[in-house]
């Protein structure tokens, strides 16, 4: 699943190129995938895309689109004249001509086409007459690492409520903040020093400042970078991105620690994968 800076990277790219172009026509090809009157979206103009942690929001004339890549979500837009925009999963099933089997939703636009593809079939299309009425999208979300919202007392007070599950599965909670995935959350503690197996309730308080101001480093970094890509996401110019050239521990078991040469490990929490140097994390 795309974390926030794979999500804002494409966002970055779709803003520039997609503002102010009318959608002419939708076509749906796997129907449980859009939610919504595809019809209603006809000559309405795209004004601006916005992102709350994971999810693309692109703002209409007259509704709002939410889109949500999950696990093997794609986005291309083609232009009629010049080079296409790549934003999304780059399993080599994508590089058939478009559209193809995995072409789920066509946007036909004034000056391109936009493709939802999607190899698994977890993302979703979603319309709304307003961000009002899609409120409740977002309801269970803590603040973006940029918003005024994100404090230390928020931190401290949603880590208070969450004692007994360990640090990993609490950055994980998007309630904590919007946007931290798997990839993040193991940076994030690599940052703080924190062994990712460690209770909530015994992390202490100047390691929970640690956290605190690590997310917004770590986040920054992969922007910085164009987000990862591994096997996951590409950056929206189609090349591959390369914050994993700059990760710490995700993706390294067994290859030395960047900062005492020990063996970064990886071992499962609640069945996900977590990756920690035993040295420098305690």
């Amino acid at each position: 699943m795309p974390e926030l800076p794979e999500v804002e990277t494409i966002r970055r790219a779709l803003q520039k190129t997609l503002s102010g172009q009318k959608i002419r026509s939708v076509n749906v090809r796997f129907i449980k995938l859009f939610h919504g009157n595809p019809d209603t979206l006809k000559n309405q103009t795209i004004t601006e895309i916005f992102r709350r942690s994971k999810v693309l929001i692109i703002q209409l004339s007259k509704s709002v689109l939410l889109i949500h890549l999950k696990m093997t979500g794609q986005l291309i837009y083609v232009p009629e004249h010049g080079e296409a925009i790549v934003g999304g999963h780059p399993d080599k099933v994508y590089s058939l001509n478009l559209p193809h089997k995995h072409s789920h939703i066509i946007f036909e636009l004034d000056k391109g086409t936009l493709y939802f593809n999607d190899l698994r079939k977890f993302g979703w299309v979603k319309v709304y007459d307003n961000l009002e009425q899609a409120a409740h999208e977002f309801a269970k979300l803590g603040p973006e690492y940029t918003w005024p919202e994100y404090t230390l007392e928020h931190i401290f007070g949603k880590l208070a409520r969450r004692q007994n599950i360990t640090i990993k599965q609490a950055l994980l909670e998007q309630s904590l903040v919007a946007g931290v995935g798997n990839i993040y959350a193991d940076e994030t503690l690599f940052c703080a020093k924190i062994r990712p197996t460690r209770k909530a309730k015994d992390v202490k308080p100047a390691e929970i400042k640690k956290i605190f101001e690590c997310i917004p480093h770590v986040f920054e970094l992969s922007l910085k970078h164009g987000g990862t890509s591994s096997r996951d996401y590409l950056q929206p110019d189609g090349s591959l991105g390369t914050y994993l050239n700059f990760a710490n521990v995700y993706k390294r078991e067994g290859l030395p620690c960047k900062v005492c040469g020990n063996p970064i490990e990886r071992i499962k929490i609640s069945g996900r994968s977590s990756h920690f140097c035993p040295n420098c994390q305690k």
